[in-house]
């Protein structure tokens, strides 16, 4: 009697679960990219912006078919919820890859963006962000002749099957809200531009204290950040020898680094290894002695990067992680003080090895 009263109960407590929402994959509207703007307005400071994707047959160049849907919100919650009203789809952010910060937004507090992004349950922790110029909004609205299937350009930029440039930065979601969050890492994020045209330009990083952007590194700068941050070490390099000019393919690059307490103040030593070949360079050089022309462009890229890197200490960030690594190695509960008062005066030496493979001639 008892097991039949406990059934029954169970069964009168199932009647009243709703179902879990399911919904077929026509009834959705996939998000492939999501803007982040300030809007200028204090009341509803965010401006969203979503790319849906529209479902098409044919995949070939210019194919691509896009809906974009806008909106000026108090929170990116809020937005994104008042937005289902534009729709008549539900809104699904399983494949969103691309999630774009606006360049004002980024100058005030990236915070926000980051928070809602970590909570929401449908966002990938493997999705780039990047920062958008001038806006996010402007950026999404760029759809390359080239792309086959919507979002496909921003995504082979930063991914690892398109393009491999150096100068560009890929930073997931995972990564950043780790150097936002930990002390002696500073976050660092692509800037991606619209030119005008149908097209990316994808050449500068912005460089973050733990909620807005502190400095803007150069093209130039950018590869050589990359290079020294070990985030990317297939790159070109320039260099003079004798008063010509030389351009130089770096195949492999290893970089490392050391904190020395001995000195006073303290010593950040660099250590760079690169095996190089020519691309350009003066007539005759191959018959020529190589070592000469290995320690001028050594000479040349150790003054490069101690230039770069006093710049950055003087924006007072450390994207390159200098202050994780004494927190790593000290274990005193004071050490991020201690750090914090060190770092700024702290002095760096750079020794760079360059070993020449080739000239691109064959004899």
């Amino acid at each position: 009697m008892k097991r039949n009263v406990a059934v029954l109960s169970l069964f009168l407590a199932l009647l009243t679960l709703s179902g879990c929402g399911f919904k077929d994959i026509d009834k959705r509207f996939f998000v492939v990219g999501t803007g982040i703007d300030w809007s200028g307005n204090e009341s509803k400071p965010y401006r969203i912006t979503l790319q849906l994707a529209i479902p098409s047959p044919k995949i070939e160049p210019g194919a691509s078919k896009i809906q974009y849907e806008t909106i000026d919100a108090p929170t990116i919650a809020e937005g994104v919820r008042m937005l289902k009203a534009y729709v008549d789809k539900e809104l699904d952010f399983g494949h969103c890859k691309m999630m774009i910060i606006g360049e004002e937004l980024a100058k005030r507090d990236i915070n926000h963006s980051i928070d809602w992004m970590l909570r929401r349950r449908d966002i990938q922790s493997v999705a780039t962000l990047a920062v958008g110029r001038p806006t996010a909004e402007n950026v999404l609205h760029v759809q390359p002749a080239s792309e086959r299937y919507p979002g496909n350009s921003l995504l082979l930029s930063f991914g690892a099957d398109g393009t491999e440039s150096s100068y560009n930065y890929a930073e997931t979601l995972s990564g950043l809200s780790r150097r936002v969050t930990e002390k002696g890492m500073d976050p660092v994020l692509a800037i991606i531009t619209n030119d005008g045209k149908e097209s990316y330009v994808i050449n500068q990083v912005a460089l973050f204290d733990k909620s807005k952007i502190k400095l803007i590194l150069s093209p130039t700068e950018t590869q050589l950040f990359n290079q020294m941050s070990d985030h990317f070490t297939k790159a070109s390099m320039h260099g003079m020898f004798k008063g010509t000019p030389m351009v130089i393919a770096i195949n492999q690059l290893n970089s490392s680094f050391r904190i020395n307490e001995k000195t006073d103040p303290l010593l950040i030593a660099v250590k760079i290894k690169m095996d190089v070949v020519f691309e350009e360079a003066p007539s005759g050089l191959f018959d020529k002695p190589w070592q000469p022309v290995e320690d001028a462009l050594a000479s040349e890229y150790e003054k490069a990067a101690i230039t770069l890197l006093k710049k950055i200490q003087r924006h007072g960030i450390d994207p390159f992680g200098f202050g994780l690594r004494y927190r790593a190695t000290h274990s005193s509960a004071n050490s991020w003080q201690n750090w914090t008062q060190l770092y700024p005066d702290a002095k760096f030496n750079v020794e760079a090895m360059v070993k020449i493979e080739g000239t691109g001639l064959i004899r």
